[in-house]
């Protein structure tokens, strides 16, 4: 454990050396300000450039940061900007509907929660802000991956073939097409008992300024309360015109929220 945690010092510590005043660096002056030898700090870059977290040019052999210390940037910034403006349309939702109101953001192959506003009825869903699920289940993720380009859907159910453990697994991945395509005609996507037993849920997409999904918004909690068809009828105009409101704010521009790709 304490190498490990002695190599992930060294890794912050060489990153945080990077400023704006200070985009290029090379071994030697590395070397010198993290207190370490010229060839363990030359393996530690090289191991990270192999990573993608830094970029060598070839002519100067001085390292910078890399595409993907960028990404994390655009998903922290992306997810810090959409919690900022979803917040009123949130509580605007948990006011209507008295429901657990929940934000989500695509990051890498899944979804996470970074905004939840709890039903103040007695019995409802409770789960962790930060807690990171799958795309292909429950109506948050599936309201995000039915609006994907066609070759990220087929990505995420590859790998969704390879982590789905019981069951006819070909037959979940086309139980799974199909209700994608009734989402993309619908607008929202709806869940029963999927992640939970006897939770619900129904969950509309967010999108950016390039028409991409990069979130959704979920009204949840037990199903009981979800089986009404006129309460789900409710919340979906609910959500869809709460979500294309969002979506303009994110940069969206559309007379209509759903879409048929």
């Amino acid at each position: 454990m304490a190498e490990k945690e002695s190599y992930l010092h060294r890794v912050f510590a060489l990153l945080d050396c990077f400023t704006a005043e200070r985009p290029e660096l090379g071994v030697r002056e590395a070397s010198r300000m993290l207190g370490i030898s010229r060839s363990a700090t030359g393996r530690l870059m090289s191991e990270l450039r192999n990573e993608g977290v830094l970029t060598q040019d070839l002519d100067t052999s001085l390292y910078s940061l890399g595409g993907r210390v960028i990404r994390w940037a655009g998903v922290y910034e992306a997810a810090s900007d959409l919690s900022v403006k979803a917040l009123p349309y949130i509580r605007q939702l948990l006011n209507k509907t008295n429901e657990t109101v929940s934000l989500y953001v695509v990051e890498g192959n899944e979804r996470v929660c970074i905004e939840r506003l709890e039903s103040r009825q007695n019995v409802r869903i409770v789960e962790p802000i930060g807690q990171r699920l799958k795309l292909y289940a429950g109506s948050g993720g599936r309201a995000i991956l039915a609006f994907m380009p066609p070759e990220e859907i087929n990505r995420i159910l590859k790998l969704a073939e390879q982590e789905i453990t019981e069951g006819d697994v070909q037959e979940q991945i086309r139980e799974i097409r199909e209700h994608l395509e009734e989402v993309r005609k619908t607008g929202v996507a709806i869940s029963h008992g999927q992640w939970v037993d006897g939770a619900s849920g129904i969950a509309a997409p967010i999108f950016d300024e390039s028409g991409l999904p990069i979130g959704s918004v979920s009204v949840s909690g037990p199903t009981n309360r979800f089986r009404n068809q006129k309460t789900l009828d409710a919340y979906r105009e609910l959500l869809l015109s709460t979500m294309e409101k969002l979506s303009n704010e994110m940069g969206y521009r559309s007379d209509r929220i759903i879409a048929n790709p």
